[in-house]
């Protein structure tokens, strides 16, 4: 199934519109987020909400085998989003009613009030630090001491990149520096911010000394540049770090729950299906998000790597989502103390499985 890719306001931000659209008057029906009916009124389409990034791996699967089309009576509308806090934004106007968003952005959306709930998992481990020869040597001498021990030799902080403030691995950065090793972030490091095209050309350029990534980059600077290189992975930082999310709106899970039920039906059958077929499924992501952007190779190589580790089990990543919460609140996010029941449905995975 190909997408049929329109810009809208948010730069980064597109829209697209299955093959199938229902028509009247030559107007194509628009995703009716926050207008679902209730009981058994059935809407015409539903709107998902999703990033291009490779932790949305069971979203490419379904997309590009047309399995809402089997599982779903209604038109499901695409928009594309730069980053996880703008889908979220998207969210909190009611602009979609379904989101794969990552895991720290849409436990914030929680905490703030946002009604939805999370009801399968993507990926654990998806974030890898990355460094140049410089740091990754003080390092390996120095331990945590090499933020320091760098500032010394090179009379700067160090610079590390990430994406956008509020997506998971800005998140994941400032807990491993703050919570880890126990350093002041603004004084250790120098965090810059960016999309996932600018992330990827900063740190294959060397702009930056380092950064905190997600596959496909980390692929790409193996390949593609001779100084930055991994040096710690999410496992050896936080072993079950949870990634990506499928997250319904609360209104969608109570006025909708059958089509819930089947969204996470067709998410544990596509990861069924990557975990049985790593290099098809890598196909069509690269697919699905553009050769482009994403060279198939390059994708078939990056579903390989440690970060790629693709789940459905929600349960698998309950006790790292609140430690992230724990630190949300610390950093000043959020106010509230989330539990389990906050974050959490268990029950449509449960009946899928």
């Amino acid at each position: 199934m190909k997408r049929d890719r329109t810009e809208i306001a948010d730069p980064g931000r597109t829209t697209s519109r299955r093959a199938a659209l229902k028509a009247a008057g030559g107007l194509g029906v628009a995703g009716l987020a926050g207008c679902l009916g209730g009981g058994d009124q059935t809407p015409d389409s539903i709107t998902l909400g999703t990033l291009n990034v490779f932790p949305m791996m069971q979203w490419f699967v379904i997309e590009q085998q047309g399995w809402y089309d089997e599982a779903l009576d209604v038109e499901v509308n695409v928009e594309t989003f730069g980053g996880g806090p703008g889908v979220i934004q998207a969210f909190a106007s009611e602009e979609i009613d379904f989101a794969y968003v990552g895991i720290s952005p849409g436990a914030i959306a929680i905490a703030k009030g946002i009604p939805s709930k999370v009801v399968a998992a993507n990926v654990v481990e998806p974030n890898v630090m990355v460094a140049n020869e410089t740091f990754r040597t003080l390092w390996a001498e120095h331990g945590k001491d090499a933020f320091a021990k760098f500032r010394e030799q090179e009379g700067r902080r160090p610079s590390f990149a990430t994406l956008p403030a509020g997506s998971t691995p800005d998140v994941f950065l400032r807990y491993w520096i703050t919570e880890q090793l126990g350093l002041d972030l603004e004084e250790a490091v120098n965090v810059k911010r960016m999309g996932a095209s600018a992330l990827r050309s900063t740190l294959v350029s060397g702009q930056v000394d380092g950064g905190s990534v997600i596959e496909p980059i980390r692929t790409l600077l193996i390949e593609n540049t001779e100084g930055m290189r991994p040096f710690r992975y999410a496992g050896e930082i936080m072993p079950g770090q949870p990634g990506a999310v499928l997250q319904p709106s609360q209104s969608l899970i109570d006025e909708q729950p059958g089509i819930v039920g089947s969204l996470v039906e067709q998410h544990v059958r596509a990861t069924e299906f990557i975990r049985a077929n790593r290099e098809k499924a890598a196909a069509m992501a690269s697919e699905s998000v553009g050769e482009d952007v994403l060279p198939e190779d390059v994708s078939k190589r990056a579903i390989k790597s440690p970060a790629s580790t693709f789940i459905s089990d929600p349960h698998r990543i309950v006790d790292k989502t609140l430690v992230y919460n724990d630190f949300h609140q610390r950093i000043g996010k959020v106010d509230e103390d989330l539990s389990e029941g906050d974050v959490f449905d268990h029950s449509f995975y449960k009946d899928a499985t």
